[in-house]
């Protein structure tokens, strides 16, 4: 049967807010007000507290950002709102993204533009990062009583005791201000009208496995810079994220509309009375190569996760699986105590430190997707070069030229190949928004996925415009074992000091939602603390 026509925007709109999470529905936000000039006025006196009255004797710091318009635009904004409001200079550093992320994984900068989108539907997401044992916390700043609570929450049952737990860390986080939360996401895809199977939701996640286009051949897709890796162990972002729900299949897979969890490999699972046993059984689905997928593959890819040697940024999602934490930490070297096991040939049991609520939804993140032993220890850091990857989902790699082009090809032994209608799928890493947008308006793009901001106001006009409510934080974090910003006070100065109005109203301009907090306000059971309120 055909897929329906992509509803016009008036029904989107209902529909996205409709849905927005299982057990949860997008809310006004009470904390959204704006902190106005007794914020600023905060921040002149912190950081005269901290020696630099009206920022006399402060150092000149570098803000990195990768490129991009839009980050060059925030960035310019926060320059000039710190000039004005607390007498300081930072320098602007643009580099490209691979230089961007090594800087942030070697702590080679001082202030840093980010982004997190929620990896599972969750406020724990948002919060997780910035423990110690966190890959991606990259600040250096650590706390004991905030690992405690986010670990106490992990194991909390009670939903309203666990949000308000979660709740006592998150205003930690913006007492000790390690990272300056900016604004809230909305989501930036147009597509074209003869699409099929892409739907708005907020985590912008679209399987692939449902995307065709109407009589074209490949659809192209514009990912905004080149992917780091293919190895889904060791990817951190969401341009692998879009490329690898292509490539690979976990043992679940979300529902295009709804983000819930469907079968993937798993065709089915039971869940013990107590929440913390999974028992998968896997359906007969092979590899690219044409050898099945069995049990063992998801055992070794979360072990290969959870090895110290592995260097990957995501080993901690593990963490709620018992004894993955204490193998991590080196704690055991036998990693048979992590609690993931083969019950026979296609029956994988997980057994958990403490009942999850999104463990499903984990089990289909891409740290938790299969890899290949064997051809890992073949090929070694080369195995996901085209003549050597294997992979297990709706498509396989077909070519891959750096920095101008990705394609997929349709996958013949994927287990449900007869559903996947789109023969090929080529991504474009185009930096340049401008250039994008023109490739996407004359034809060469079918659809598109940041937008250029000088032309936003006009593009959100079209019928083909695709913009909500998205799931993530934009925000800035930094190094504080850098200078003056390990004094915490000159870090609640630099982040009491933005116009968070300003710079969504008149910078940004696409209904984005300023942030006086760092989670999104998407739970109606979560109430987030502000940044500016009194202690």
């Amino acid at each position: 049967m055909r897929p329906p026509a992509p509803l016009p925007r008036a029904a989107r709109s209902a529909l996205l807010a409709a849905l927005v999470l299982a057990g949860c529905e997008g809310r006004k936000d009470p904390a959204s007000a704006p902190a106005g000039g007794a914020a600023v006025a905060r921040a002149r006196r912190l950081l005269a507290e901290a020696g630099y009255p009206d920022g006399r004797s402060f150092p000149k710091l570098e803000v990195l950002y990768n490129t991009d318009e839009a980050h060059k635009k925030v960035a310019a904004a926060l320059q000039q709102m710190w000039r004005k409001n607390l007498g300081i200079e930072v320098e602007l550093r643009n580099v490209e993204w691979k230089v961007y992320l090594d800087r942030l994984s070697d702590l080679g900068y001082q202030i840093a533009r980010r982004g997190w989108i929620a990896d599972y539907r969750d406020p724990n997401t948002f919060l997780e990062m910035f423990t110690s044992t966190s890959g991606n916390n990259n600040t250096v700043w650590s706390d004991p009583e905030y690992d405690r609570l986010i670990a106490q929450a992990a194991a909390e049952p009670d939903r309203a005791r666990r949000a308000a737990i979660l709740a006592r860390a998150e205003k930690i986080l913006l007492r000790e201000a390690p990272v300056v939360p900016l604004y809230f996401y909305v989501s930036q895809n147009c597509w074209k009208e003869d699409v099929r199977g892409l739907h708005e939701n907020v985590q912008d996640i679209h399987p692939l496995a449902e995307v065709w286009v109407e009589g074209r051949d490949p659809l192209v897709i514009h990912n905004g810079s080149e992917v780091q890796t293919l190895d889904p162990t060791l990817a951190r972002g969401v341009l692998e994220h879009r490329v690898l729900i292509g490539l690979f299949e976990g043992l679940t897979t979300p529902d295009p509309r709804t983000l819930e969890p469907r079968p993937g490999v798993a065709e089915r699972w039971e869940i013990s009375p107590d929440g913390r046993k999974y028992t998968f059984h896997l359906r007969e689905a092979a590899w690219t190569d044409g050898r099945p997928v069995t049990v063992e593959d998801f055992v070794y890819a979360w072990r290969r996760a959870l090895d110290p040697a592995t260097l990957t940024d995501y080993a901690h999602v593990l963490f709620v699986v018992k004894g993955a934490q204490a193998y991590h930490e080196k704690k055991t070297s036998d990693p048979a105590t992590i609690g993931v096991r083969a019950r026979g040939p296609r029956t994988l049991e997980v057994e958990l430190e403490h009942p999850c609520p999104y463990f499903l939804d984990l089990a289909g993140f891409m740290t938790f997707y299969p890899v290949r032993r064997d051809v890992i220890e073949r090929h070694g850091q080369a195995w996901t070069r085209p003549e050597n990857i294997v992979t297990n989902g709706p498509f396989r790699l077909a070519e891959w030229k750096p920095t101008d082009s990705l394609t997929l090809e349709k996958n013949p032994r994927y287990w449900n190949a007869a559903a996947v209608r789109q023969r090929r799928l080529k991504f474009l890493p185009i930096e340049d928004r401008v250039t994008a947008w023109n490739l996407y308006k004359e034809g060469t793009i079918d659809w598109i996925t940041a937008l250029p901001l000088d032309q936003i106001e006009e593009i959100m006009k079209r019928p083909d415009y695709r913009g909500g409510d998205y799931l993530g934080t934009y925000f800035y974090s930094f190094n504080v074992r850098h200078g003056p910003l390990r004094d915490v006070r000159v870090r609640r100065a630099l982040a009491l000091a933005v116009d968070r109005e300003a710079l969504v109203r008149h910078v940004l301009r696409q209904g984005q939602k300023p942030a006086y907090h760092f989670v999104p306000p998407a739970w109606d059971d979560y109430a987030s603390p502000r940044l500016d309120a009194e202690d």
